[in-house]
């Protein structure tokens, strides 16, 4: 939620409300143009709000530093977490301590990776303490101002709350700038709610274009491994594409098997490191009986998209696919209305009609049955015992097919006579 903008006609601000989509993409909930920034005026528009979403609260809010929205906020969405805009934090930093950064060496860098990536609370502080003593920045005002608010802006205290691809208001500010193209500065408040309208059913559009790609279109892969192949079915197109960075990322780090089966520290390799302010090493934890799998990055819990670091684990555990539970029903592909294959997510009449489409499908519900049917002995007899139904079917079917083909032709084809059997006589005669 961001009130950077204001419009030129009334110089009122404009404060629309944005958010990520179920493709990752910006989408627009509501806006407003409202009188003033005071409390009570965010007070009445978050209630709004909350009325026309029936009642349903954001999981999270990020807004930039303003003291109205710092009381409001709380006080309509009690149960939301409520933290402030990283990009603003940080350029207002960059801007107030400009002669700081330029005088101080490697300050800016420093700052930049405490920031960022900083694994846990305790690194984080004991790293900022370390950086105001080596640089000598205690008496510079906005560095304990932002000290002071750290709770609210740094990503480490918010790592485990579900915020999706975001850490800033940028999406808001992107949104501000499609209107800024479609909505003149003399425009009146009827004309504006024209385009308001045309603007929210394009960017719905977008959505339905991603679920018509997600549909209709194959994805691309990278290594086309079962991993792969499961995420994309799991997926919807856009997700799957950032899924696959990770996968590619992953393919670049070590690991270190600090507690057979249950601990694990993941790291980047030498030269990648060598591109870093710190080298980091990451804590990931298995627990292989329950398939559950944690990593200090927290990104599965901010994302819903499980991490690199778990994913080179995955690599050296020799397991080829993710449990499905690590896939957000956010992510996955929307149902639709038509039949459709409902577990690689393609229309029927797509199949009924192109032979390769039908073959590509089976071989990869057939890889990924033998990957989990070889996972036990009693897995693979049943799937063997399974083959040999399936197999005696299709010979079946095979054969009703070649009948009505030659039927189609005019040939009359006689029923073959029923099998003689010999069976001894009790009084030593034969009979049929």
């Amino acid at each position: 939620f961001d009130t950077t903008y204001k419009t030129n006609k009334y110089n009122l601000p404009f404060a629309p409300f944005v958010g990520v989509s179920g493709h990752g993409q910006n989408f627009l909930f509501a806006c407003a143009i409202i009188q003033d920034e005071t409390i009570n005026t965010f007070i009445w528009l978050f209630q709004t709000f909350l009325e026309c979403m029936g009642g349903k609260q954001p999981r999270t809010v990020i807004t930039d530093q303003d003291t109205s929205m710092k009381e409001a906020v709380p006080e309509v969405f009690n149960l939301s977490k409520h933290r402030n805009c990283l990009f603003h934090v940080k350029k207002k930093a960059e801007e107030k301590c400009c002669r700081t950064f330029v005088t101080k060496g490697d300050l800016h860098a420093d700052f930049i990776d405490i920031v960022h990536n900083s694994l846990t609370v305790a690194e984080f502080e004991r790293l900022w303490q370390e950086m105001v003593q080596k640089y000598d920045i205690g008496v510079v005002n906005y560095f304990k101002i932002m000290w002071k608010e750290r709770r609210r802006w740094a990503p480490v205290y918010f790592k485990t709350d579900f915020l999706p691809l975001l850490h800033s208001t940028s999406r808001s500010e992107g949104m501000n700038a499609i209107f800024k193209d479609n909505v003149a500065s003399t425009d009146n408040v009827i004309s504006f709610m024209t385009e308001y309208e045309k603007i929210s059913e394009r960017i719905q559009d977008m959505e339905r274009e991603q679920d018509s790609l997600t549909r209709t279109t194959k994805p691309t892969f990278w290594v086309h491994n079962e991993l792969e192949i499961q995420a994309s079915r799991m997926y919807n197109r856009q997700i799957f594409y950032r899924f696959k960075k990770q996968m590619k990322f992953a393919a670049q780090l070590h690991v270190d098997v600090v507690e057979n089966g249950s601990r694990f520290e993941v790291y980047k390799s030498s030269m990648l490191a060598e591109k870093v302010f710190r080298t980091r090493r990451y804590l990931v934890l298995a627990n292989l009986k329950q398939e559950e799998f944690a990593c200090i990055c927290g990104k599965f819990q901010k994302d819903g998209i499980v991490c690199a670091h778990i994913l080179r684990v995955l690599v050296n555990l020799n397991m080829a696919v993710l449990p499905d539970k690590y896939y957000i029903q956010r992510w996955k592909p929307k149902d639709r209305k038509y039949v459709r294959d409902k577990q690689f997510n393609v229309p029927m009449e797509l199949t009924e009609a192109s032979r390769h489409l039908r073959y590509s499908q089976l071989s990869t519900i057939l890889n990924e049955m033998a990957s989990d049917g070889a996972r036990t002995n009693q897995k693979y007899l049943y799937v063997v015992n399974e083959s040999e139904r399936i197999f005696a079917g299709l010979d079946e079917m095979t054969k009703a097919d070649e009948l009505r083909e030659l039927q189609a032709r005019g040939v009359v084809v006689e029923k073959e006579p029923p099998i003689q059997m010999q069976v001894p006589h009790p009084d030593g005669y034969d009979n049929l």
